[in-house]
């Protein structure tokens, strides 16, 4: 089982000679194996290596707020002082200046002797002009849109994320286990058995085999007791049973040879295969397996297989088209599947990449990127780490491997890829409310430092001023805890 590395939903066989990855999984059959690669040599380390080396050169990006604040003190302080020395040292002009704009304004507070103004003033500046607003502007946004995202199953690892998820023009999505459920189950059967119950033998001999396909078949058929305990007895009286390697099960049913596996397996062991021709070829066009089941080398039975759609994908991805994005498919999976999976969603032929390494993934994005997008990766194995990594926002969904959660921006806690469209609507209104933020805190200054410098604001309303820019920057982070998705 490759999908860890390549996100082929199907296991691949291997004979003598082939190459076994790290981090792949042997489903079946003892191997004996040479040692090639050890340590960072490995496919899993330079995976893992790649995403260190991006996370490393990716540059911090300086908050607007940040800046400003690193020089908002200095400055307000200076400009306190050069208040008070005006005050001070140039009290009839500084008074008929006050006075002259009073006509357009409101009557000014003049204490009567320059050295009350001075002192007035000068820390009326200071009152008004506390950087609490600025500061507060961006990170009472975070909060309140990290917990609202949280309260919905979404993880955003930071402002950071908030910014790029606003700039997003292409998404790219991995097919398996982002869009699709990660497993094969059966979409489709045709019986052409009609003296027994070729459904209820074939999952029983499904149940003793680990291979995904197999355990597909297994879970076929309502689970209700009567069904269980039918084929309870049809599997006790299945005997001999055998495994081929690439091929299928085998054994015997009440003396009889029973086969499951591939329908080439079933031709190539003499049994007839043209009654399932036309169902063949309609459901391999849509990429699916087809596992069939012979008894007595007569064809009983046929079973279409595919990694079916999470609920919603298709719904998801026409949503995100009309929000203006262009929509990508990319996965290691064959190109049959993958253009039959585009097909179901609604895609393009030209915006599918089949058969791509966890490195193409990466290569894929970045074309983009050349192409002047900025691209959101959607993902969930350790072979989409790179591309994770790459795109300008990463978003691991589900249960994500380590690797990829630590590459991504935005994790989704749940397997519902219903939650993307509301985890970028959500992230592009707390970015929304930081600006506002930030706008409300540098009118504020603008507007009511020069006021209180010219004697328009005591003291006394230069502090409720500053209370209530407080008020206003942390209530309008809070709306975020009522947004809905539109």
């Amino acid at each position: 089982d490759e999908s860890m590395l390549t996100g082929e939903s199907v296991p691949v066989e291997k004979s003598t000679g082939a190459s076994v990855y790290g981090g792949t999984v042997n489903m079946n059959r003892l191997l004996a194996m040479r040692v090639t690669a050890t340590g960072e040599a490995t496919a899993l380390a330079q995976i893992i290596a790649a995403v260190e080396r991006a996370q490393n050169s990716r540059a911090n990006i300086q908050r607007l707020g940040d800046r400003v604040s690193s020089v908002f003190v200095p400055v307000v302080v200076l400009i306190a002082v050069v208040t008070g020395l005006w005050w001070g040292f140039a009290f009839d002009s500084a008074t008929a200046v006050s006075g002259a704009l009073a006509k357009h304004l409101w009557h000014a507070v003049i204490p009567g002797s320059a050295l009350a103004a001075a002192f007035i003033h000068g820390a009326a500046v200071l009152i008004i002009a506390c950087p609490c607003a600025m500061g507060l502007a961006t990170p009472a946004a975070i909060m309140a849109g990290t917990n609202a995202a949280a309260e919905r199953g979404i993880l955003i690892r930071d402002g950071i994320a908030l910014e790029k998820a606003g700039t997003i023009t292409a998404i790219v999505f991995d097919k398996t286990g982002t869009l699709t459920q990660g497993k094969p189950e059966v979409a489709a059967h045709a019986i052409f058995a009609k003296d027994f119950d070729a459904v209820a033998i074939a999952t029983a001999l499904a149940a003793h085999s680990n291979h995904p396909l197999s355990q597909a078949v297994a879970r076929l058929g309502a689970p209700d007791s009567n069904s269980a305990g039918i084929r309870s007895k049809t599997g006790s009286a299945l005997h001999e049973w055998r495994e081929r390697a690439g091929s299928g099960i085998e054994a015997t049913f009440e003396s009889k040879a029973v086969r499951l596996g591939s329908i080439q397996w079933l031709a190539g062991s003499g049994v007839d295969v043209a009654l399932a021709e036309s169902f063949t070829n309609e459901w391999a066009n849509k990429g699916a397996s087809i596992v069939a089941f012979s008894l007595k080398n007569e064809l009983a039975a046929v079973f279409a297989l595919q990694d079916q759609l999470k609920p919603g994908a298709n719904e998801v991805v026409q949503s995100l088209r009309r929000a203006g994005h262009a929509v990508y498919l990319v996965t290691g999976d064959n190109r049959r599947t993958a253009h039959a999976a585009a097909r179901w969603l609604g895609l393009a032929a030209e915006n599918v990449a089949a058969e791509v390494t966890p490195q193409g993934k990466a290569e894929f994005v970045k074309s983009l990127q050349h192409r002047g997008a900025r691209v959101a990766f959607i993902g969930d194995g350790i072979n989409d780490a790179p591309a994770l990594e790459q795109a300008d926002l990463g978003i691991a969904v589900g249960r994500a491997s380590d690797v990829a959660q630590m590459a991504a921006d935005i994790v989704l806690l749940k397997s519902d890829v219903q939650a993307i469209p509301e985890a970028l609507g959500l992230a592009r209104a707390t970015f929304r409310a930081i600006k506002q933020n930030l706008f409300w805190a540098f009118f504020y200054n603008a507007l009511g430092v020069p006021l209180a410098a010219l004697g328009f604001l005591s003291p006394v309303l230069c502090a409720a001023a500053m209370g209530l820019s407080d008020v206003v920057v942390i209530g309008n982070a809070l709306r975020l805890r009522w947004w809905r998705s539109r």
